[in-house]
């Protein structure tokens, strides 16, 4: 059978004279996608959108063996739409429509690298084997944005580019779009602005497949959708019967601290959270790279983020801890407190209350957790996060009356309340945990110069004097070493009178860290004193502190 004949045959099948028969999905992976219909001349795979319109028997195999042998020699027919896509594109897309089910994919990178184009493929291709299984059509999508306005000057754009050839199409003013193939609807997806007004009762509408863009505002660091959005969306799939559910979403990258991070690469806790990268070389020339890279040379940032698609936190102004190294300071190794060890806690106080808890090991300074909690207090501080933690990491500090434990507090933690002159933090932190408290520097210049002294020396002795184990109990304090706490700005020149006020929580638990630092570089007091043995502490010569028994 020739090419002519076998695509007026495809015509006839669909009752068409002209037009486009089937959409070639083109996938440049390792190895053959299970499910494609073939591969052509370049090692792709192939999966031919349109199919299950045909039908089956002799003629109809036949004219689709000789429409896949003609890509098989690197050429396409007049019918066959293709859309290619490069290396890591399809290995987002082959993440989604073969994974697991439930499957949740992240596809990360910086701009013009393809990403929406790789959720309309997955659409396109759960449709396609939906139909194949006897699912019925079209696919329903809820797709997630952060408004409407963005869904259709972005997604609805480029869902209209020529690469496309007029399969997709917008409705409804722009609220919905819908992939035609032949005159058949395969997919019709229903745009959700997750910030309007109705979007948590559009988030509720039963769907096959949930895609979502824009994730993180990378331009702002703010958040596009929120985890409880795209967990509701989700939730929406359960309801219809589908060939296999799952849930993609593309971004570009922003802090290490948003919830797509920490879900997808930070913290995975399950085997279906599939994070793919698509770096710039997989489908832009040299020329673009750097062209990419020219329009944000004016932010460090934003060029990190949307040129080079890594996850660096925003810029806020210059750094306290000026010298922190996540690659150096913050470490996987498993570290724990030691029992034979005093266990520092450094304290900062008010309405947003903080806890860094750390040891010093042979001059090496071990932080452990850092906890705050926002417009509460120092009681429900202890409750609800300090005490749990010592129950688990260090008991014996509760079961000795905390007689390891030593507290290192801001100054106006010993301040009477206002309820009552003979209440303060100081006296809950003593009557709840017990322990010896020293009271930290009230000035700044002491609480600067001791984080400056841990951060400046990579090693010392073989050690690096500095590691905070890496776990959402430290997240908090790596956040604000790496540049959330920082100096304010005046008249344009950085003013180190003092670290930036109010900034909690990042400013707060700086502040515990640097109390708690400070008390770890005297060293001379870290041993647990032995039975009957009177010890006086000492602290750092930072600054006169005053030791209370």
């Amino acid at each position: 059978m020739s090419i002519p004949r076998a695509q007026k045959l495809l015509l006839d099948k669909i009752g068409a004279s002209t037009g486009t028969t089937l959409c070639a999905i083109l996938l440049t992976v390792e190895t053959p996608l299970p499910g494609a219909d073939g591969v052509d001349s370049e090692g792709r795979s192939i999966v031919l959108i349109g199919r299950h319109q045909l039908g089956t028997g002799p003629v109809v195999d036949e004219a689709l063996h000789q429409i896949l042998t003609y890509l098989a020699l690197g050429d396409c027919p007049d019918t066959v739409h293709p859309v290619v896509f490069a290396p890591k594109a399809s290995l987002a897309i082959q993440a989604a429509v073969c994974g697991e089910e439930d499957t949740e994919v992240l596809v990360h990178g910086p701009r013009n690298t393809g990403k929406t184009h790789a959720l309309a493929a997955i659409a396109m291709i759960q449709a396609e084997w939906a139909l194949r299984a006897g699912f019925p059509g079209p696919l329903l999508v809820a797709w997630l944005h952060d408004s409407l306005l963005s869904a259709a000057t972005k997604t609805g754009r480029s869902l209209q580019l020529p690469m496309w050839g007029g399969l997709w199409s917008l409705k409804d003013d722009s609220r919905r779009t819908v992939c035609t193939l032949a005159g058949h609807s395969l997919v019709a997806g229903d745009f959700i602005g997750c910030k309007d007004d109705e979007a948590n009762q559009r988030l509720r509408i039963e769907v096959n497949l949930v895609l979502g863009e824009e994730l993180v505002a990378s331009m702002t660091d703010g958040t596009g959708i929120t985890e409880q959005q795209w967990d509701l969306a989700r939730s929406s799939t359960l309801r219809l019967p589908t060939r296999k559910r799952c849930a993609v979403a593309a971004t570009n990258p922003g802090g290490p601290e948003t919830w797509p991070y920490v879900r997808w690469l930070k913290y995975p806790t399950l085997p279906r959270l599939v994070a793919v990268q698509i770096p710039m070389t997989d489908r832009l020339t040299p020329d673009q790279q750097a062209a990419n890279r020219a329009v944000f040379a004016y932010s460090p940032t934003l060029q990190k983020r949307l040129a080079d698609g890594e996850w660096v936190m925003a810029e806020q102004g210059q750094a306290v801890a000026e010298g922190f190294d996540a690659a150096i300071h913050v470490t996987t190794q498993p570290l724990a407190p030691s029992p034979n060890l005093l266990l520092g806690l450094g304290w900062d106080g008010g309405h947003s209350p903080s806890c860094v808890i750390g040891q010093n090991h042979q001059q090496q300074i071990q932080i452990y957790a850092a906890m705050n909690e926002l417009h509460v207090g120092v009681l429900e501080l202890i409750e609800q996060q300090i005490h749990p933690w010592l129950m688990e990491h260090a008991p014996w500090v509760l079961l000795n009356h905390g007689i390891d434990l030593v507290h290192i507090i801001d100054p106006n933690m010993a301040t009477p309340g206002q309820s009552t002159i003979t209440d303060s933090a100081e006296r809950m932190i003593l009557a709840k945990l017990g322990g010896r408290i020293v009271r930290g520097p009230v000035r700044w210049p002491p609480r600067r110069e001791a984080v400056l002294r841990v951060l400046a020396p990579r090693h010392e002795r073989g050690l690096i004097p500095l590691r905070i184990v890496e776990s959402p109990d430290t997240d908090l304090l790596v956040q604000s070493l790496a540049g959330r706490w920082y100096y304010p700005e005046s008249n344009g020149q950085v003013d180190r009178t003092g670290a930036k006020k109010p900034n909690s929580p990042w400013a707060d638990i700086g502040d515990a860290f640097a109390n708690l630092a400070g008390w770890l570089l005297g060293g001379d007091l870290m041993a647990i004193p032995q039975a009957g043995e009177m010890k006086v502490e000492t602290v750092s010569s930072l600054d006169n502190l005053v030791t209370f028994r």
